[in-house]
């Protein structure tokens, strides 16, 4: 899933930057249409990260299976 240099990581971690970034940046308007919308990231992060546990540690159900073949880098057929 991640190469031997570990550089895989770094667009994951830029990707997360940037929404902490801009999550910080709404808050700074002072509206509650920014509060909804920094809400509606964290849920939105949330049900990420669950989608890619659960396509990680649901090995034989279909579930698993149909979001390994969604989401890049956990396809079935890899050769690691």
């Amino acid at each position: 899933m991640m190469d031997d240099t570990g550089l895989g990581l770094l667009p994951g971690i830029v990707i997360a930057l940037g929404l902490v970034v801009g999550a910080m940046a709404l808050l700074l308007l002072d509206s509650m249409l920014a509060v909804f919308a920094v809400l509606l990231l964290a849920i939105f992060a949330t049900v990420l990260i669950l989608a890619v546990v659960i396509a990680l540690l649901d090995e034989d159900g279909e579930l698993g299976r149909r979001l390994r073949r969604a989401i890049p880098g956990l396809s079935d057929d890899s050769t690691t």
